[in-house]
């Protein structure tokens, strides 16, 4: 009996000791936060700015998705962001662009934070890519600075900030900051209410335009405990495109069109965010017209997919009705002569216009590992960036959801 009740004093004293820790890593932690949330006083003046902020770089190459590509998350995050740098350079130029990296290094994530809270930019935006153990995940998520309200949530954090790791001091330079300990987020949580607002406005906005004009499946605004979004002090979204753990996303997000799409779409919501932030300042807007990529989902129908040539090696069944695949092969400009030395001699191929850029398709299927294995054969024909596309009844629908109808 006395060795039990000493067994249950000192467990009781264990997790005291325990729950002391923690709230002293809190007060910690809270403090270095609270120091840091007094915003520069800003020269107004200055030209609007915007960070933009592609995710790891140099020795630490993100997440590799499958494993079946070279480039991994670092070289997409870079590439999405490059592009959304220049539709926003083209179309403001009174907006100031800065890059945490524009090549493939790695910035230390606190320097990405001191980047922008020295520029006293206006926006901070951070590009990357998702992964998770369960290959069938996919959709687009952005998330503003706060205490996680799912532990998925936390283990994404927990992955993207363990990047620190990689770091030669990082116990000296996040002092008391570990990845790893659940406390840290709740100490981050302290900051969520500075630019929550402006950041869940700006997340919405990228949300709605990959939703509704990419027609990537939208998996929402959340809240989470990234170190580069709760150290900057400005509106802060982090943004993950999709995940390279999926196959069929991670085609998408490897291709040059998805990128394209990917980055208009930030683009877009970074536009229509200013606007509304120009409207309540009284600014004037000094946007151009450069065209931007408008949409992944062009109004079409069956009528209006025309075959340029005949089918001969590459599998072609006609779908009259429901759901089909095909294989995206080429995007250009102006129209294609149908004996185009780009077609690689393929003799059938259909072609589809969406925002004044034409689109051209290989192969045709109702089964979707029918619509693999004519992706791979494209692929040996030299079409690098063949990504399976789905229809239904004409129209351009996600390809997870066409995966999901077929199957069922």
């Amino acid at each position: 009996m006395h060795k039990d009740a000493t067994t249950v004093e000192m467990n009781a004293q264990t997790k005291i000791n325990r729950g002391k820790r923690g709230a002293m890593i809190i007060l910690a932690l809270a403090a270095i936060f609270i120091a840091a949330v007094s915003t520069p006083t800003k020269d107004h003046k200055k030209t609007f700015t915007v960070v933009i902020d592609p995710g790891h770089g140099g020795k630490d190459p993100g997440n590799i998705g499958t494993g079946r590509f070279k480039r991994t998350e670092k070289n997409i995050s870079l590439d999405v962001s490059l592009q959304v740098g220049k539709y926003i350079q083209e179309n403001y130029p009174e907006v100031e662009v800065i890059y945490t990296r524009t090549g493939d290094t790695y910035p230390e994530l606190y320097q990405r934070c001191e980047i922008a809270n020295k520029a006293k930019a206006d926006l901070f935006i951070s590009i990357h890519c998702n992964a998770n153990d369960n290959r069938q995940a996919f959709g687009t998520e952005t998330f503003v600075m706060g205490l996680h309200k799912s532990e998925e949530s936390l283990k994404t954090a927990m992955r993207e900030n363990a990047s620190i790791y990689l770091e030669d001091n990082y116990e000296k330079n996040y002092g008391g900051f570990d990845p790893k300990n659940p406390d840290t987020y709740i100490a981050m949580s302290l900051r969520e209410n500075i630019f929550l607002d402006q950041s869940l406005a700006l997340a919405k906005n990228v949300q709605d335009e990959f939703r509704v004009k990419v027609g990537r499946k939208d998996r929402g605004v959340k809240q989470a405990g990234y170190y580069v979004i709760a150290f900057t002090n400005m509106p802060s979204i982090l943004v993950e495109l999709g995940f390279l753990t999926n196959e069929t996303e991670e085609d998408f997000l490897h291709s040059d069109d998805g990128k394209t799409y990917m980055a208009s779409a930030i683009y877009r919501a970074f536009k229509a965010y200013k606007e509304k932030t120009d409207l309540k300042t009284g600014k004037a807007s000094n946007a151009t017209a450069t065209n931007i990529p408008e949409e992944n989902k062009p109004e079409i129908s069956a009528e209006t997919t025309k075959p340029v040539t005949e089918s001969t090696g590459i599998t072609y069944n006609e779908v009259k009705s429901g759901i089909k695949f095909q294989v995206q092969i080429l995007t250009s400009s102006k129209p294609l002569n149908k004996k185009s030395s780009e077609f690689k001699g393929l003799d059938k191929v259909d072609e589809y216009i969406s925002g004044n850029v034409y689109k051209y398709m290989a192969g045709c299927t109702s089964s979707f590992q029918e619509a693999k294995t004519i992706q791979k054969k494209l692929r040996e024909k030299g079409f690098n960036d063949a990504f399976i596309v789905a229809f239904e009844n004409g129209q351009r629908i996600d390809l997870n959801e066409a995966i999901r109808k077929t199957t069922n």
